[in-house]
């Protein structure tokens, strides 16, 4: 698998990795060097995503998991020690949309989504940080947050208490683990073309963002891969967005 081996000897979990921007954030660090453990709750999808790394030379397993359970959690961090020995890095990727206004959204709509959203991030790096402790070598923890964690949206106030909550996780983690190595940072991505964005209109919506069109999945995960590899190795509680300039203005 061609990449710049700059991740050889790593392990990653990757979640909500069979599709979209999981999917190539997998094939991003397995293109590095990564053996990588890409869940999700799609076992066709993932288990093709996985099939698709190894069959560019990459190493990768396929694990059925929801981002919001403790016991998959546990059950993850079992499945990357037995499949590769270690974990070193952690992208926190699984999300939900689902756009409703305040009036109408019922409570436990709220909790589903904040329950994959954000208690899903808090329990990665809960269970992220103790199995990186085990090699004692440190380690990067990504959190997919979104520019909507950055900057309200109307008809989406859930889904940015959420992003919002994970945008500050990664802050309170970063200080926590810093003396250990271990580096929590949150990505911000704007508009990217995929299922979740499927319904917007990118002809009507290019026009407010300064570079003139909605990203690509594979540009979320050159981010990603900066903040898994030592190329960051000393940004750590920070926020990168990366989003065509919409929030600049």
């Amino acid at each position: 698998m061609a990449g710049s081996g700059e991740l050889s000897g790593k392990a990653a979990i990757v979640t909500g990795a069979t599709r979209g921007i999981g999917r190539a954030v997998a094939v991003s660090l397995a293109a590095a060097g990564a053996a990588v453990l890409l869940t999700g709750r799609t076992p066709g999808d993932g288990e093709a995503a996985a099939a698709a790394i190894r069959a560019l030379g990459g190493r990768a397993r396929f694990l059925a998991a929801d981002q919001g359970s403790d016991a998959d959690w546990t059950r993850t961090m079992e499945e990357v020690q037995d499949a590769f020995g270690r974990l070193d890095i952690l992208v926190a990727n699984a999300g939900i949309s689902k756009p409703a206004a305040i009036a109408g959204l019922a409570l436990e709509d709220f909790r589903a989504l904040n329950r994959i959203n954000l208690k899903g991030c808090f329990l990665g790096v809960k269970h992220a940080a103790a199995a990186l402790r085990r090699h004692g070598e440190g380690g990067s923890i990504v959190l997919m947050s979104s520019i909507v964690g950055k900057v309200g949206v109307a008809g989406h106030a859930h889904y940015a208490a959420a992003k919002g909550g994970v945008r500050l996780l990664a802050k309170a983690a970063a200080l926590e683990l810093g003396p250990e190595k271990i580096r929590v940072n949150s990505l911000h991505p704007g508009m990217i073309r995929t299922a979740m964005t499927a319904a917007y209109d990118e002809r009507l919506l290019a026009p407010s963002i300064p570079l003139g069109r909605f990203g690509t999945p594979d540009e979320i995960a050159a981010a990603a891969l900066f903040l898994a590899s030592p190329r960051s190795r000393f940004m750590t509680g920070a926020e990168l967005v990366v989003d065509g300039g919409w929030i600049a203005q």
